[in-house]
């Protein structure tokens, strides 16, 4: 009776099947293996979306990442069909859990350890409350980060380039956004796209895309790149794998080049990249797309340094982690401590103090707001690739990463493992 048990809760969980191709025979014998009918993600839209599909005996084929999202199947079945080389599943990984990587994440981690951090905490949470976000006196200190990038080296503005932030949605009546081209989705149930309860997609959407503040004081990059908004984090910050496979199918849909994703979950020193990111990321590049995720905010330098997170550390995937004015690493950003198996850091953007659009649905009720984070850093580099994208308009995926690279600074008094290529720059 235990054992019946046991089982039966193994089948309640959710797991992301990668299959070999996407012809109709290998969906067809997937299907039969796994017991499930797999519907299409090109029969999904903003009427009937994934989470109403999907049940014991229905799940999802995203077609353009060749990945089938399931539930109730049993593990068992699973593994005899991975170790099957007949079979078209060729790996299989439980969802888990996403966060939006920013002070209010790294708020949380810190409550939750041992009393020696208490004085951390304390004084984080006063710098919280205390800050002043909304009209700084010294503009020039809190966009910063415009300056350490050389936008103003630049006329492009990103015109035509479609750019999809991945995060908890976009408070699309912001002032600064009027008059913009803004698609959207939201990937979580009972939660509109265009709302953002949660404040930090608006501000990674600001950077990334937005333009200048209702004074005129600007503080994004791509500001005439058509935005995407795809809300796979919900008004807490939390968001599934499931999810997130399920918005890059759509932004590839779209014809987006440039998907940035400010989330994450951390993983162990020697922990393998999961083969589901690793996929979405090489066939978004086949697409003509780059995805870029933020590296992380597991470390508390100078004592605890954590390895780059998921989905950053998978290979196709390009990782941004976080320096501060002085373009020293942030004392939270993570590092490339499993580098051998695609866990890098490959450039690093502005993280810290980084002024930006935010929701008046959010706690605080404000316009603006200064965020410290890797979830910062990231619209950065996606800001700069959309620029990229308008300027080489008929160039591969991978070429664009590379200029973004080969254009980066170097910062020769850090360690290539914190910063990878150096920090993101307007050429």
């Amino acid at each position: 009776m235990e054992t019946q048990t046991k089982e039966n809760q193994a089948k309640a969980k959710r797991y992301l099947v990668l299959l070999k191709d996407d012809k109709k025979a290998t969906i067809k014998k997937a299907e039969n293996e796994l017991k499930v009918a797999l519907v299409s993600s090109a029969n999904l839209n903003s009427k009937n979306r994934a989470f109403q599909v999907m049940s014991g005996k229905t799940g999802i084929f995203y077609k353009n990442l060749n990945i089938a999202v399931v539930d109730e199947v049993p593990v068992k079945t699973m593994n005899m069909a991975v170790n099957n080389t007949k079979s078209p599943i060729i790996y299989w990984e439980e969802e888990k859990e996403y966060r939006a990587y920013d002070e209010f994440d790294i708020l949380g981690k810190i409550k939750n350890n041992t009393i020696e951090l208490q004085q951390q905490i304390q004084e984080l949470e006063e710098l919280l409350i205390n800050k002043k976000d909304d009209q700084e006196s010294n503009w020039i200190s809190n966009t910063w980060g415009i300056g350490a990038i050389n936008l103003s080296s630049t006329n492009r503005t990103g015109k035509g380039v479609k750019v999809c932030i991945l995060d908890t949605g976009l408070y699309a009546s912001h002032p600064d956004f009027n008059g913009r081209s803004i698609e959207g989705k939201s990937f979580i149930e009972g939660e509109d796209w265009d709302l953002d309860g949660n404040g930090h997609g608006t501000h990674c959407s600001g950077t990334a895309v937005g333009n200048i503040s209702s004074d005129g004081k600007r503080y994004g990059i791509a500001k005439d790149a058509n935005i995407v908004i795809g809300k796979v984090l919900s008004d807490s910050g939390s968001g599934s794998t499931s999810g997130i496979v399920d918005s890059i199918d759509w932004a590839l849909e779209l014809g987006c080049k440039v998907i940035s994703m400010s989330l994450g979950t951390p993983v162990k020193v020697g922990e393998n990249p999961s083969l589901i990111f690793e996929r979405a990321g090489e066939k978004a590049i086949e697409n003509g797309c780059l995805v870029i995720a933020a590296a992380g905010n597991d470390s508390s330098r100078p004592n605890r340094v954590r390895p780059v997170s998921s989905p950053a550390n998978a290979k196709s995937i390009l990782s941004v982690g976080a320096v501060d004015l002085s373009l020293n690493v942030a004392s939270f950003s993570n590092a490339g401590l499993n580098s051998g198996t695609g866990g890098r850091v490959d450039l690093v953007g502005p993280g810290v103090d980084v002024f930006s659009s935010y929701s008046s649905h959010a706690p605080g009720n404000k316009l603006h707001r200064r965020l410290n984070g890797t979830s910062m850093a990231t619209p950065h580099v996606a800001g700069i690739a959309a620029l990229l994208w308008e300027e080489f308009p008929s160039v591969a995926a991978s070429e664009i990463w590379l200029k973004l690279e080969k254009n980066a600074k170097l910062l020769n008094h850090l360690n290539t493992k914190d910063v990878g290529q150096g920090m993101v720059q307007v050429i």
